[in-house]
């Protein structure tokens, strides 16, 4: 007799399955090997965990990989010319930019009044390098989303960013230049600070595809004084007193290096500054093929905006028609006296004197040489020329 209690439990625990084993049975765990009990394993279809990013700040990593195995796009580029400079003065109360007006396409001088001092807004200015389409369209979007939130203001035209509203009435009487268009006046007077922060996040959202770099500061009205930042194209941000960029600006950075501690850097007189800011761009000009034409200056300051066009002209060559004497000049035979003949000017100091080699070629014998000589004198008897025999001993 069974004296166990679970005795009657013991033959319905081996013979129970579960049911799941009915779609996919379990492996065997014994050791010893089975026909029967073979191992049965199922490939499972894969799981997509995380189909994206669902937060502004989440990165898709899969995605990212995905992208680096592809084959990257090699994009026809075009070089491009120009040269832009701006600066601080008269203790940092004062932005003065400047740039030439040549846009080049490849080897071709496409437009020669390009427009590159552009307003974002009425106390903030750039100065733009780079492809001329994509600085035309970032800086017609930073001026349409200031003059938007510049409207919806209580104030009206009022400050937009951390501008103090409580000076609005000085800021609407701010002093614009004839010269600048009606829709630059138009714009209100806006924080540099947002302008550079709304600049950069849109230049970083496109990771350098917008082929834009830009000198930007104005006149703040808060700090009561004038902010001048470089930006690149991906985002990037210098917070600088003085920059040079473009295709010259590496000729125009070395006369802003030499020259502008010595007028005081900063605290430079607005006068100093602008001839600092004309003479780099002429430098620029001068040792680059794709910068040229006329210079433009911008002078920012807290009375207003003074923007001057075609401040130092594009150098011509001056014409000389046949009346003046040209063609007879080009077309008439100069006169050798003798005093130049003697002197004998010309390339290698010979010029038009006869001169003869008064040095002898002395050539020694040998037995080529002598070689040479009895077959010529062979070929000369063969032929039944005689008298060459006397030549070759020459």
């Amino acid at each position: 007799q069974n004296n166990d209690p679970f005795s009657s439990f013991h033959d319905q625990t081996n013979q129970w399955q579960s049911p799941l084993e009915g779609l996919a049975p379990l492996p065997s765990l014994s050791l010893e090997p089975s026909s029967s009990t073979a191992a049965i394993v199922t490939t499972a279809s894969p799981i997509t965990i995380n189909a994206g990013p669902r937060h502004s700040h989440e990165i898709d990593i899969t995605k990212q990989q995905s992208q680096s195995q592809q084959t990257p796009v090699k994009l026809k580029t075009r070089s491009t010319g120009t040269t832009i400079t701006a600066l601080l003065a008269q203790n940092s109360t004062v932005l003065i930019l400047a740039a030439d007006t040549r846009a080049t396409d490849g080897s071709t001088v496409a437009d020669k009044r390009c427009e590159k001092l552009h307003s974002l807004a009425r106390n903030v200015w750039c100065a733009g390098a780079g492809t001329s389409a994509d600085v035309d369209a970032l800086v017609r979007r930073v001026k349409f989303v200031f003059w938007k939130k510049g409207v919806l203001t209580k104030e009206g035209f009022g400050g937009v960013g951390n501008m103090n509203t409580s000076n609005n009435k000085s800021n609407q009487n701010w002093g614009m230049d004839a010269t600048i268009a009606d829709e630059d006046r138009e714009v209100p007077t806006a924080s540099v600070l947002a302008v550079l922060h709304y600049i950069r996040t849109q230049l970083q959202k496109t990771q350098g595809n917008l082929g834009a770099n830009l000198l930007v500061g104005g006149y703040d009205h808060d700090s009561h004084r004038a902010h001048l930042a470089a930006i690149h194209p991906h985002g990037s941000m210098d917070v600088i007193t003085y920059a040079a960029l473009g295709s010259g600006g590496l000729a125009a950075t070395g006369v802003l290096e030499s020259r502008y501690p010595q007028i005081g850097s900063a605290e430079c007189s607005v006068e100093e500054g602008i001839k600092l800011a004309v003479d780099a761009v002429r430098a620029g000009v001068d040792n680059d093929l794709g910068s040229g034409s006329q210079i433009d200056v911008c002078v920012i300051r807290r009375e207003g905006v003074l923007y001057r066009r075609a401040v130092v002209r594009e150098e011509e060559l001056e014409w000389m028609g046949v009346s003046d004497g040209y063609r007879e000049d080009i077309l008439e035979i100069p006169k050798i006296s003798e005093d130049e003949t003697e002197r004998g000017t010309g390339v290698n100091g010979f010029g038009n004197v006869p001169f003869a080699i008064q040095s002898k070629k002395v050539v020694s014998g040998g037995q080529l040489l002598d070689a040479e000589r009895e077959r010529k004198r062979w070929l000369a008897e063969v032929f039944g020329d005689i008298n060459n025999d006397n030549n070759c001993d020459e």
